[in-house]
């Protein structure tokens, strides 16, 4: 490969600290990897390298591509092949993993050192949120209860929840605890900046939260400065209104003060800024100045015009003043950050408490989460022994993605590092992880302090900062675009970054033809006129026009940006593209194109049902709505009836939706009659009652209904939580239901999501339908919702959707942008309570005795600073998606107002602008249309080329034709069904009818089952035959029998057939030659399990239990008998075929049913044979034992039966007489 000179310097450059800022496409992966490749040539192993990626995904592609360079190496037999083939054993034991599983490895090695389980696991997200909840919980409730001694909790609570409970302050607390895990300390952290809030006025004054402020007041004069020199530029112009050149530069003189004062005399610039006037602009009157274009005169300062330049930098004098309204009275600012220093000390202790009692919970179950995992790492790694020794063992360690790291992360690596073995890469641009609280400070600062090449021991740099700029993804067009917007808006103070020659992207790969970026700008409000579609043919359209018109005027922004994009689709799937190097062109496909937004939330639903219309193949990975479908929710408030059916909304859910199959009608002749019960299962219980012998055809209904509730309630008690949902899916037939309705597939899919999460709950320390009803809750309202299922796959030709987040990292042929209009989410500034991990913590100030509250100058100035670090955010955000692309680059945005929107993008893009910009259209155009009139610009968007892009200017009413189109066909529709309703009916209407309502005739024998079990024709009773058609065998638990107790050690209670299945299994494996005293059978026992028959927990079970109890057996009269016969068949498997009338007599009795069974014994006696059934069932010794006996033999009666009519049909042989033993009482009963 021909590496680049700055490449081949990372890769060959040895003893340094390296951090590479590697811009989008530049290759850093593979020179990261040939990096580690060029060091195992010359000697170095493997598994002395520490390898850190930012997903587990990159971790396996970056193991994956050093392995096949070295299998490469070694074919190649490039360097010492006995030592490569040593590292291709070695590369699965090499630590190239993420930051967290690392920490894992380190914290599982040296558990003792971090005092935790050595068998924890990292919890479910779900499963942890509720026990954080829990803990914050009880931290709350236990403070409550002493809340009149607690006069700081009190203030606490009165300023910072709401009018109906406490659930804002528990958000707080929440969103406080999670980001003060992300340091390396967080209660030491959290509470020194509480301290902090302890100022004084003189403090205050040389506060850093002061000079933030200082920087904003700056910031906002460099705006007004802006307005007064775009205001002379228009009176320079030769129709310009001169007449104001000396005013304005009045006006620019008084802001220069402005800004001298406030670098040097903050007192002395609040004075002169609460006395600051504007001087007065001279009359204008048009017949005295006929040289002068009156639009350009209001636009400078028409004193009617309240938007004119001069207007706007007045404003912004104003502004400045009502931010800091006491004068610069330091005192009495620090007087309101103090007040409410006792508050934020209550918090913080109740942050405390919630953190012990979360650590408790976890440490209860075994648990860890990924913070847990960080932090345990780095007080493990500050033992100097444990350090020193991972010191030692990596040699070498690289991160990956370093730009994405957090403060605790670095502290990790800084203890680990040694003077000049680490290797970072990233590019500080693509930080866009700031709401997962990484920082890209760390980044930034180190690059800086890198540059500086500080000279080490060996004569050569120690740390060395390497820019790689040439991009090898994207063609020259996207890379000017980028560089074009990127190089007037990304600056140190907006962006944390100077967008110079250094970090602009150059073209590093060729390709043929010319596709320039397109910006399409959709206006929203356009009026019918100004639609070049608007022609004659269109007006004599005049009844279809209007209702495509109508249809139009009702789509909001992303229905027309949908329909945009799939119409450009298709014109897509008729071009070529091509790939990075290549020459030749290929023709489009749908998998070569994504589309890209900032939020998918509410966007991603539309534009799949666009597409869906459209015949475009879909692929969305993610997106909310799974618990919002009908299917999921009628099965959940089924789980909700049986955990407590006393829940109104849930049973009438259920009983109106197809598993009740109830009608309104019947639901409200129950309430009415019984109108002042609580609760409708009241109505329900006391209608069933009052109508019970009755041949009410409801009742009868209802109590079935019932029935099934409370026996799913009775089996939700010992069944996996999968199984049970599988059980009712099937038995209700709601799973075939829902596959018959449209979208089926999809629908069906969604019931299995619902029992995988059911199966994925049983495997966190939870259990229980109660618990599982809240963990689900707990999912559907947090951000772990997730989106329906998917009948189609990323890797299927498909167009995808993805938001920009989850698009770093990936490169698509083609790229299209949408929602470049959509505003900013600023709204984490207007929390009650600011944090920054800088400038501390700053509430709001609130006096609970006045009900009052105000900002405080620390809470202003970190609102200040956040707004900056979000505005850097998205434009890196932005730089993201702009680098996705290979070959084209589409970009689309809806505006309302036009005019109103070019009237910002032309004042440009200076600080001010860029500061005060919505979104990314105003960012991009700014950068266009600056200094453009609306006349100009609307020229330009006609001309479709400016400034090397390709511009398109549409209208809700170009996109008018689809619409038009999908509603002529509605209507072709709509009448083709109305002429064949109005037809003469066909002489095979008769027929046609007989033949669609046609009913199976034997409809009782659909239920019957091909083969039944003995015991389940034991078990049947009137229960249905639905029931048997669908049997999934439940996981089996591995039982330990606790001596003490004599019962199995296990969740719930035992079943018989447990028992019955191991007695079973031993008396089917005995010598009955052999030992059959209890040593003996003991032995037997033994034996079984070392042959693997029997598991150690149940061959010590069988001992326990049985060993004695089979003794007796033999010694009875009965085994005895056993023990003299010649002949003795045990566990002899049968099946006889019956009618089905013979198994239930309502039943078709041409049915026939296999009935299948095993006999547990007979014997050849006298020529005749005696059968002899095996039976665990419990006797209650206090009871009456005669009457227990007899309820045993009536309900094994007829399964004896069965086993007489097997042997003497199949063995040919008269049965002299039938047993059943019971081990439980040593007896023998005789069955008639």
């Amino acid at each position: 490969m021909n590496w680049t000179e700055e490449q081949k310097l990372i890769i060959d450059l040895r003893d340094s600290n390296i951090l590479v800022s590697a811009a989008a496409g530049s290759g850093k992966t593979a020179v990261m990897v040939e990096r580690i490749i060029s060091l195992v040539k010359n000697g170095e192993d493997i598994d002395k390298f520490l390898v850190l990626t930012f997903t587990k995904a990159a971790a396996s592609g970056m193991k994956q591509r050093i392995q096949k360079s070295l299998i490469k190496a070694v074919h190649g037999k490039e360097g010492n092949v006995t030592h490569l083939r040593r590292q291709l054993s070695l590369i699965n034991k090499a630590m190239i993993t993420t930051i967290d599983s690392f920490c894992l490895d380190l914290v599982k090695k040296n558990f003792h050192l971090a005092e935790t389980d050595p068998d924890f696991r990292v919890g479910d997200q779900s499963e942890l949120s509720i026990l954080l909840q829990e803990a914050l919980d009880e931290a709350l409730e236990e403070e409550y209860e002493k809340i009149n001694d607690n006069d700081s909790f009190r203030k606490l609570v009165e300023a910072f929840t709401g009018n109906r409970g406490d659930e804002e302050l528990s958000q707080i607390l929440l969103s406080i605890y999670r980001f003060i895990l992300s340091f390396p300390d967080p209660i030491p952290w959290f509470s020194e900046n509480i301290d902090k809030l302890n100022i004084s006025g003189e403090e205050l004054k040389n506060s850093d939260w002061l000079e933030e402020i200082k920087r904003y007041f700056l910031l906002l004069l460099y705006g007004a400065k802006d307005y007064i020199k775009r205001a002379t530029e228009i009176c320079l112009e030769p129709d310009g209104p001169a007449l104001y050149l000396d005013i304005l530069k009045q006006d620019m003189d008084l802001v220069d003060d402005l800004i001298a004062l406030l670098e040097t005399d903050m007192e002395e610039f609040m004075m002169v800024l609460k006395d600051f006037k504007a001087p007065k602009a001279p009359p204008f009157k048009e017949k005295d100045h006929p040289e002068v274009d009156p639009e350009k005169q209001m636009e400078v300062g028409g004193s009617k015009n309240n938007k004119s330049l001069r207007a706007r930098y007045k404003s912004i004098i104003e502004s400045i003043k009502h931010e800091l309204p006491y004068d610069l009275d330091y005192d009495k600012y620090a007087s309101e950050i103090n007040a409410m220093h006792g508050t934020m000390e209550a918090l913080r202790d109740l942050i405390i408490k919630t953190d012990k009692y979360y650590k408790e919970k976890k440490k209860e179950n075994s648990l860890v989460d990924f913070n847990d995992l960080e932090h345990l790492a780095l007080k493990i790694l500050r033992s100097s022994e444990t350090a020193a020794y991972y010191r030692r063992k990596y040699k070498y360690i690289f991160i990956d993605e370093y730009q994405d790291s957090n403060g605790l992360q670095e502290a990790i690596i800084n203890q680990i590092k040694r003077d000049d073995n680490l290797f970072m890469v990233g590019d500080v641009k693509q930080s866009i992880y700031r709401f997962r609280l990484a920082d890209p400070d760390i980044f930034i600062s180190k690059y800086r302090s890198f540059l500086n090449n500080l000279e080490g021991s060996h004569g050569k740099a120690v740390n060395v900062a390497i820019d790689l700029n040439k991009n090898f993804r994207s063609r020259d067009e996207i890379l000017k675009a980028v560089n074009f917007v990127f190089s007037k808006i990304m600056t140190r103070e907006l962006g944390e970054v100077d967008y110079d020659e250094k970090a602009a992207l150059n073209t590093g790969s060729e390709f043929p033809g010319s596709n320039p970026v397109e910006l399409n700008i959709i206006h929203k409000n356009a009026s019918q006129k100004s639609s070049k579609e608007n022609t004659d043919e269109d007006k004599e359209d005049g009844n279809l026009k209007n209702e495509a018109d109508l249809e139009i005027e009702s789509m909001e922004t992303a229905e027309l940006e949908a329909v945009f994009a799939a119409n450009r689709i298709k014109d897509l799937l008729k071009e070529e593209t091509c790939l990075p190097g290549k020459r030749e062109r290929k023709k489009t496909e749908y998998k070569d194109i994504v589309i890209l937004l900032r939020s998918v939330s509410n966007w991603a639903g539309i534009f799949e049902e666009r597409f869906n219309k459209e015949g475009i193949p879909f692929y969305y990975d993610g997106g909310k709505g799974f618990y919002e479908t009908l299917e999921v929710k009628i099965v959940l408030n089924l789980l909700k009836l049986i955990d407590n059916i006393r829940q109104d909304i849930p049973l009438l859910s259920v009983m109106r939706s197809p598993i009740g199959s109830f009608t309104t009608e019947e639901l409200l002749e129950i309430r009415l009659e019984y109108p002042k019960e609580k609760y409708f299962i009241g109505a329900l219980n006391k209608y069933i009652a009052a109508h019970e012998g009755e041949s009410a055809q409801l009742a009868s209904k209802l109590k079935v209904f019932k029935e099934k509730i409370y026996d799913w309630s009775y089996r939700s008690r010992y069944m996996h939580l999968n199984d049970l949902i599988w059980d009712i899916l099937t038995e209700t037939n709601y799973y075939n239901f829902t596959g018959a309705l449209p979208n089926g597939k999809i629908r069906q899919a969604n019931l299995r999501m619902l029992v995988d999460l059911a199966y994925d709950y049983e495997k966190t320390s939870m259990r229980g339908l109660f618990k599982f009803l809240r963990y689900v809750e707990k999912i559907a309202k947090g951000s772990e919702d997730r989106g329906q299922a998917k009948t189609l796959g990323e890797n299927d030709n498909v167009v995808r959707l993805m938001s920009i987040h989850k698009s770093k990292g990936l490169e698509f042929p083609v790229v299209i942008i949408c929602g470049l209009n959509r505003q900013f989410n600023l709204q984490d500034m207007k929390d009650k309570i600011l944090l920054h991990k800088d400038y501390g913590i700053a509430p709001k100030y609130v006096d609970v005795n006045q009900r009052i509250e105000k900002e405080t100058l620390a809470r202003t100035a970190i609102k200040l600073k956040i707004k900056k670090e979000n505005i850097s955010e998205e434009m890196r955000v932005l730089y993201v998606a702009m680098t996705r692309p290979i070959d084209r680059l589409i970009m689309v945005g809806t505006v309302g107002k036009l005019e109103a929107k070019h009237s910002s993008w032309k004042r440009g893009h200076s600080r001010f602008s860029v500061y005060k910009g919505l979104s990314y259209m105003d960012w991009i155009c700014g950068c266009l249309f600056d200094r453009t009139s609306f006349e100009e610009f609307i020229e330009i968007m006609k001309e479709g080329q400016w400034k090397n892009w390709k511009l398109n200017m549409l209208t809700p009413y170009d996109l008018r034709l689809k619409t038009e189109e999908e509603l002529n066909t509605i209507d072709k529709r709509i009448a083709s069904m109305k002429d064949f309703k109005n037809r003469e009916n066909s002489p095979y209407y008769r027929e046609i009818g007989r033949r669609l309502s046609f009913k199976y005739p034997f409809m009782t024998s659909v239920n019957v089952p091909a083969k039944l079990s003995v015991t389940d024709l034991r078990n049947l009773g009137n229960k249905e035959f639905a029931k048997l058609r669908y049997h999934i065998p439940g996981l089996v638990d591995v039982f330990e029998y606790n001596e003490k107790d004599e019962r199995f050690i296990l969740d719930k209670d035992l079943k018989g057939a447990d028992m019955g299945t191991l007695l079973h299994s031993v008396m089917e494996h005995l010598d009955l030659r052999g030992n059959l005293e209890k040593p003996g059978i003991i032995n037997t026992i033994n034996q079984m399990k070392e042959r693997k028959l029997l598991t150690e927990g149940e061959a010590s079970l069988a001992i326990n239990i049985f060993a004695e109890k089979i003794e007796t057996f033999f010694k009875s009269n009965l085994g005895r008998r056993i023990i003299s016969s010649k002949i003795v068949y045990r566990e002899a498997p049968f099946v006889l075929r019956k009618g089905a009338r013979e198994v239930l007599k309502t039943l078709n009795e041409d049915d026939l049913i296999l009935v299948q069974g095993i006999i547990d014994c007979y014997f050849i006696e006298d020529g005749e044979a005696v059968i002899v059934d095996y039976k665990t069932d419990k006797i209650n010794e206090k009871m009456n034992i005669s009457s227990q006996i007899e309820r045993l033999k009536e309900e094994y009666r007829d399964q004896v039966i069965l086993y007489r009519e097997a042997v003497e049909k199949i063995g040919g042989l008269k049965v002299k007489e039938s047993y059943l033993y019971l081990f439980s009482i040593g007896k023998e009963v005789l069955i008639d």
